[in-house]
């Protein structure tokens, strides 16, 4: 097997006759080619005196060059050139387990995968050996040897799994078969994601294997790739790309779709050749990224590389009134000044432009927005009470926060009716000095 291409050779040994090349080289160099003969009777002597066309005294190199080329094509095909070989095993009679990763991971490649370990177990049958196939995800029965025709019969009811495969969870089978099975070849089918405890899986398959032979397969195939820590931020949404391995810059896209499957958006994303993750963001309106409830990489099928969004992820719209003056010298003592960094992380927030509460109302529910809260504000007179009364019995959410206005105003907007000037300060019962 060449290390960088998928190219081995039947007969290696053959290719040692490429060392012969540079002495066919001087062999054709030194050997000049055959002289031309011209026949001529003695009447036509005069005109062959100067002749023409001249016959070169070395072999000119462009023809050297093609000699020495097909010499070494002939010997490269003598050899037996093999692409995409097939796994190396011994040929020995010891059994052969194949353990297959048949996580999400897998998925993705799952059609490579299924021809590889047939092959493995076709060559395992024209050598007369037991085979055993151990799925990381079937930790529940014993490992046992079957003939090659089972083993086949029994990989095509093998599926991919839609969660991550724990692989710790097959030690205590492998650890069974291993003690009552003497000397056994291990072929692992590894799809390359470490989900956390993949180290200790393999120190402890090196303990138990002890000194069997143990074939580990992986690369090869386009890496598998996930998504993960969907954000939908005030200006856009960002979801992070994973991938279980460094190398190459990888490129693709990520598609927003809604309920009924219908594109909404795509965003690229790119991999440079140190990462293992990056960003995809989706640059749309709020309106419609609250649509959103599916999340894909296109081209890439496995469970991992979806995620669904729920309502957790939906951005909404909350409007903020007060009662206050516009012009408020003092930013920090704005009472819309909080309400918004309390809510920025969450929500996007529309102030209410210049004007009274009553007309920021009926701009709020004209834009039909879920949420709409009154920062001490007193009376909603005129056609604002009642558009508000309309808006609230369709399901708007009206918040209030007390304060000064809200107190001195008669309001029915409220959960329960409030108590006019029972918390003024400095009645009866109020003093100046501590009491003992």
């Amino acid at each position: 097997m060449i290390p960088g291409l998928p190219l081995a050779f039947a007969e290696p040994l053959i290719l040692l006759g490429l060392l012969s090349l540079p002495v066919l080289w001087w062999l054709l160099r030194l050997v000049p080619p055959r002289p031309r003969r011209i026949d001529f009777p003695p009447t036509r002597m005069l005109f062959d005196i100067a002749p023409k066309e001249e016959t070169p005294a070395r072999t000119p190199w462009w023809l050297t060059l093609l000699r020495l080329t097909l010499a070494a094509l002939v010997i490269i095909a003598a050899a037996g050139p093999l692409w995409n070989p097939p796994i190396a095993t011994s040929r020995g009679s010891a059994p052969l387990l194949i353990m297959m990763d048949d996580g999400w991971g897998a998925a993705a490649s799952w059609d490579s995968r299924m021809r590889t370990a047939e092959d493995l177990v076709s060559r395992a049958d024209a050598d007369g050996r037991g085979v055993a196939i151990l799925p990381m995800s079937n930790t529940n029965r014993d490992i046992s040897l079957e003939t090659a025709a089972a083993a086949k019969a029994r990989l095509r009811l093998i599926k991919p799994k839609p969660h991550t495969v724990e692989r710790t969870e097959a030690l205590a089978s492998l650890d069974r078969f291993l003690s009552g099975t003497g000397d056994v070849e291990l072929v692992w089918l590894s799809d390359g994601v470490d989900a956390g405890r993949a180290e200790e899986f393999v120190g402890a398959l090196a303990r138990l294997a002890d000194k069997r032979a143990i074939t580990v397969v992986d690369g090869g195939i386009h890496p598998a790739l996930a998504l993960t820590a969907a954000d939908n931020a005030a200006g856009v949404l960002t979801v992070k790309v994973l991938r279980p391995t460094t190398g190459g810059d990888d490129t693709g896209t990520v598609r927003a779709l809604d309920l009924k499957g219908l594109p909404l958006g795509e965003a690229p994303y790119a991999f440079k050749s140190s990462d293992r993750e990056t960003d995809a963001a989706l640059d749309l309106p709020v309106e419609i990224r609250n649509d959103i409830a599916r999340l894909e990489i296109g081209g890439e099928h496995s469970a991992g590389a979806v995620q669904l969004l729920d309502k957790r992820w939906r951005r909404r719209t909350v409007g903020v009134i007060t009662g206050s003056t516009a012009d408020t010298a003092q930013p920090l003592l704005a009472s819309t000044f909080y309400l918004s960094r309390a809510l920025g992380p969450f929500a996007d927030i529309r102030l209410a432009e210049r004007g009274s509460p009553g007309e920021a109302v009926a701009q709020f529910v004209e834009q039909r927005l879920p949420m709409i809260i009154l920062a001490d504000v007193g009376n909603v007179a005129g056609d604002g009470h009642d558009r508000l009364t309309r808006w609230i019995d369709e399901g708007g959410v009206l918040v209030r926060f007390a304060g000064p206005r809200l107190a001195a105003s008669d309001d029915d907007l409220v959960p329960v009716k409030l108590r006019r000037g029972g918390r003024i300060l400095g009645g009866s019962l109020s003093w100046d000095q501590p009491q003992h």
